[in-house]
């Protein structure tokens, strides 16, 4: 078993080099080609610029592409709605790429002013793809269904700006060129302002509802949306082309926040396994296998001066099982522990080890055991349940101080001949035969 994990583990390592050199070698061709295709004597430094940020960010993408692709990232709605982002935003700087490689040559009609329309366009698509992301994300996440509908409606938003940006790229009204560049038209920040207005309309319902999502995850939204603005809004001043720059840094972020979340789920289901593997499901308290680990934590080391070993068994739990159910012997096991609880419970652990057995493993006091043994032989006279009205229990205890060259085992066992004691003092005193109704 040991040896098939180890090879396991092996060809894990192995897949992951291959994945890393793959998206190297596609990080590579596309620089090698975006930068063949780019003519340096005829762009300027802004341009130059542009197409270096282009295919480093190209390059990035390609990369968590090929994580998605290839590593354990799941395969649900979410992950390949995020998948298809990626391949967008690399399509689009793909796009931004040439338009700013070719700036200066530009002429109306030829392939260079497809794609510049191009890259105007991928906008709204963009903001379409990651609205139908967000809603997902959320309903998967969170089960929060009130994302669906403005998620669909922004991404339906979206698709209008997209024709709309079309049309107008077409017939001159957002862009026209001169002198082999292209200048912004009339109504080019009509149809650049849409993909942003909608995802920040995202954003402020993300915020609204974030008691009920969380702060990672609005922080993930807003991170997006700033990007998004920052790279518009330096682009527009300087006449760089850092929009999808930033689009691109912040898919990045996205990831960067998704895999934080991945491992956080991962911790969560262990600590939840673990939280189960250790707890009765009847009482909540801890059960056998988190006392037996326990108890070998203790053993090996220093065994504090005011330790208590209680054991503790209800009373007259077949009776009640025969009589009136096992429905009634739970009710009667889950008082119990509750009246343990509230007298135990401060001072330690508490175990539930078998059917009516109880273990506490505490720290107090000859006078706190007295009195704890007081309170709880109060509450259990007061308790009262739906089918069973009453609930005794016979509890023995050991302290340290009795017993400091005890192990813990001989602790245990003399706990347990106490425990019975008192059991048998209680069926002598009641006169209820104690195997029998």
């Amino acid at each position: 078993m040991e040896k098939a994990e180890n090879n396991k583990m092996k060809a894990s390592k192995i897949h992951k080099i291959l994945i890393a050199i793959f998206c190297v070698i596609i990080g590579i061709s596309v620089a090698v080609v975006m930068f063949h295709l780019y003519n340096p004597n005829k762009n300027n430094l802004g341009a130059l610029s542009s197409v270096t940020m282009d295919v480093i960010c190209m390059v990035i993408l390609f990369i968590l592409i090929g994580s998605f692709a290839f590593d354990n990232y799941g395969s649900n709605r979410t992950t390949r709605i995020f998948a298809i982002l990626l391949v967008a935003t690399i399509w689009a700087m793909f796009l931004d790429f040439l338009n700013w490689a070719f700036d200066g040559m530009l002429q109306l009609g030829n392939l260079t002013y497809w794609f510049t329309v191009g890259s105007l366009c991928m906008g709204p698509i963009l903001a379409g793809i990651l609205s139908l992301y967000l809603y997902s994300y959320m309903e998967e996440a969170h089960s929060f269904s009130k994302m669906r509908k403005h998620g669909i409606v922004c991404a339906i938003l979206n698709l209008a700006s997209f024709v709309l940006s079309f049309v107008c790229a077409i017939t001159g009204v957002a862009f026209q060129f001169v002198d082999g560049h292209y200048e912004t038209g009339a109504l080019y920040d009509v149809v650049t302002i849409i993909p942003v207005l909608t995802v920040m309309y995202l954003t402020g319902f993300a915020i609204r509802y974030v008691k009920k999502i969380g702060l990672h995850d609005v922080f993930s939204v807003a991170g997006y949306v700033g990007f998004m603005i920052a790279g518009a809004l330096i682009e527009a001043r300087y006449s760089i082309g850092t929009t999808y720059v930033c689009v691109a840094i912040a898919d990045i972020f996205i990831f960067v926040m998704l895999q934080n979340e991945v491992i956080a789920q991962e911790k969560r289901s262990v600590q939840e396994w673990m939280k189960k593997s250790n707890t009765d499901e009847l009482t909540g308290f801890f059960n056998r296998n988190a006392y037996e680990t326990d108890i070998r934590i203790l053993e090996d080391g220093q065994i504090a001066e005011d330790f208590v070993y209680v054991s503790v068994d209800v009373n007259s739990l077949k009776a009640v099982n025969d009589s009136f159910g096992h429905n009634a012997g739970d009710e009667l096991i889950v008082g119990a522990a509750e009246c343990l609880e509230k007298c135990f419970g401060t001072y330690g652990k508490l175990y539930r080890t078998g059917g009516d057995e109880f273990i506490g493993l505490i720290n107090a006091s000859d006078e706190q055991m007295k009195q704890i043994i007081a309170e709880l032989e109060e509450l259990t006279a007061k308790w009262r349940g739906k089918t069973v009205h009453n609930v005794t229990i016979s509890c023995g205890y050991v302290t340290r101080a009795e017993a400091k060259k005890m192990s813990i085992k001989q602790m245990s066992v003399l706990a347990d001949k106490r425990m019975y004691e008192a059991k048998d003092e209680y069926y002598r005193r009641t006169g209820i035969e104690r195997r029998k109704k």
